[in-house]
């Protein structure tokens, strides 16, 4: 489903809608033409059951995704911002110790906010990641832990560092995660045949307007369209038009030269 990113969504939604407009008009067109006409009897007494359930499981289907997927978005969005705060505090720590560790680790540091937004973002846009960042985190931890301390404050300060550091890693793990991570096939399969069953038991409908019965399946059809849209627009939350923003990690590199231009802490 990845594909799908590289079309924005001012094209992707109305089509994916119209494409299954279409179909759902063809198939009514189809049963309209060759059955409708040569059956009589109405089929609403059967039809009206049968599509109430296939309605409920196609909802609570597609509610449930839509509610997990906006949760994962949310959830990704909440750790770029703890990630971001966690490097900003280490920069704020790093402050304190002495050089040449101070330097070296406010130079990385930096680095790793430019690179995030310059390098591993554009990057995670098509699923992948940085390797250059990927070296930065470790250039940081050992910085950190190569440092050794002769007072018990500088002990201290080196174990919220550590501390520090491990948290914003394992933040770009989470990050890397929820921009590998999606829905199954499987799931959108199951959902896809549930959805061509309930508009299939439309057709079945005796409606003494064919354009009523045209609305109302075409109706159906953009309804759950759209939704299938929504999901998958916000299945991969670093992908398509609507992927999170590195607004955090912009925001601190920009804190962090108010600050070197100002006292040097804050």
């Amino acid at each position: 489903m990845t594909w799908i990113y590289a079309l924005p969504l001012w094209l992707f939604a109305p089509l994916t809608i119209l494409t299954i407009c279409a179909l759902s008009y063809a198939g009514l067109a189809l049963v309209a033409r060759h059955v409708r006409e040569r059956v009589a009897l109405t089929h609403n007494d059967v039809a009206g059951p049968i599509i109430t359930i296939a309605g409920t499981v196609l909802a609570v289907m597609l509610s449930f995704m839509v509610v997990a997927v906006w949760q994962e978005y949310d959830a990704a969005a909440n750790n770029v911002q703890s990630e971001a705060s966690d490097v900003t505090d280490l920069d704020h720590l790093a402050g304190a110790f002495p050089q040449p560790q101070r330097e070296t680790l406010q130079a990385l540091i930096r680095q790793y906010a430019d690179d995030v937004v310059r390098d591993e973002w554009p990057l995670m846009r098509v699923g992948k990641r940085s390797v250059d960042v990927q070296r930065l985190t470790a250039s940081i931890q050992q910085t950190v832990l190569s440092y050794r301390p002769k007072s018990v404050s500088q002990q201290q300060l080196v174990v919220q560092a550590a501390a520090l550091t491990q948290a914003f890693i394992d933040a770009r793990r989470q990050r890397l995660f929820s921009n590998d991570q999606g829905i199954p096939l499987l799931m959108w399969a199951c959902m896809l045949f549930v959805g061509i069953v309930t508009v299939g038991f439309i057709y079945l409908f005796r409606v003494e307007s064919f354009t009523a019965h045209v609305l109302m399946t075409l109706g159906t059809a953009a309804i759950i369209g759209a939704t299938f849209v929504l999901i998958a627009e916000m299945d991969y939350p670093f992908r398509g038009t609507s992927a999170i923003r590195p607004t955090a990690f912009i925001a601190v590199r920009a804190t962090i030269d108010d600050v070197n231009n100002t006292s040097g802490f804050y």
